[in-house]
């Protein structure tokens, strides 16, 4: 039944598809409406986040910012019905690379890299797309999700264009194989994260300070990187205009063996609020990134 759903699910995203991204911008802003003014989507999460993390700023610029989030939230949910479909060429227009070659030098030591990005918008292109002529394997990990529908469509946008998808769970045991296998000739590979949602509470292994709150983090990153020796990248995703991107690349650790507890971490967390502060409402702020609190004792 669930693979019927789907299909259905797939013909009318299509139909949609076929509509020019311009033209389709105007039912982006119909949705804004209506999430905002009308159905309020998380609307009370969205404030309660903004209050909570931006402690300086007025009611009036909350508001301006929550605004702006929900016209760039919306602009996501249409351009990855777009991107559903649409060719790489095409894609690719929405993306500058401001120095893609970086990336280039950090392969050149013939091990995999760990990439960690926040959910900026819009973060499928970055998990879909790398350079140009990139000679990489990209892995994404990724958190099984409940709906077998919704997980197909993510994986279809993901794996468009060479991507490979890898279970949270599944991670540690494929790294170890995939980096212990010794194939001198084969592809550098890159493990991307997207490190910035809430982990389960009785998987909080550390909690920190981010965006004034304290909160809980992922540490599996850290670990591998630390495990199997290898560098850590940290992407920038930032939405320059409509339907205008812009990645920048940033080393945050080529030889983690010498990094202190949870260093690597906490620098991906100050990448973070760095990227944040430059457009705070190209972030995610419906996700209840805040939904657990710490207990000391």
């Amino acid at each position: 039944m669930s693979k019927l759903v789907y299909l259905i699910i797939l013909a009318g995203l299509w139909i949609v598809s076929c509509i020019p991204l311009t033209v389709l911008y105007f039912v982006s802003d119909i949705l804004y409406l209506l999430c905002f003014y009308l159905i309020a989507y998380r609307k009370k999460v969205v404030f309660t986040n903004l209050r909570n993390a931006c402690p300086e700023k007025t009611v009036e610029e909350l508001t301006a910012i929550a605004k702006q989030f929900y016209r760039n939230f919306c602009d996501f949910l249409i351009e990855n019905v777009w991107i559903m479909f649409a060719s790489e060429q095409n894609i690719r227009k929405l993306v500058h690379f401001k120095n893609g070659a970086f990336m280039d030098d950090i392969y050149r030591h013939g091990k995999g890299v760990v990439l960690l990005q926040g959910h900026f918008f819009n973060w499928e292109l970055s998990l879909m797309l790398g350079t140009e002529g990139e000679k990489c394997r990209r892995y994404v990990i990724y958190k099984p999700l409940s709906s077998k529908v919704s997980e197909k469509l993510i994986f279809r946008i993901r794996s468009r264009f060479g991507t490979m998808m890898l279970a949270m769970h599944e991670t540690k045991n494929f790294v170890n194989n995939n980096e212990n296998k010794g194939t001198i000739n084969d592809l550098p590979s890159l493990y991307q994260f997207g490190a910035d949602q809430s982990p389960m509470k009785h998987k909080a292994e550390y909690w920190t300070k981010f965006m004034n709150q304290d909160t809980p983090v992922f540490t599996g990153p850290e670990q591998l990187a630390l495990q199997f020796g290898l560098p850590v990248v940290f992407l920038d995703l930032q939405k320059t205009g409509r339907g205008k991107y812009e990645i920048e690349y940033s080393l945050m650790g080529k030889n983690p063996a010498g990094a202190s507890p949870h260093q690597i971490t906490n620098d991906y967390i100050a990448k973070l609020e760095e990227a944040i502060a430059k457009n705070p409402s190209n972030w995610l702020w419906s996700h209840k990134r805040w939904k657990h609190s710490r207990v000391i004792g």
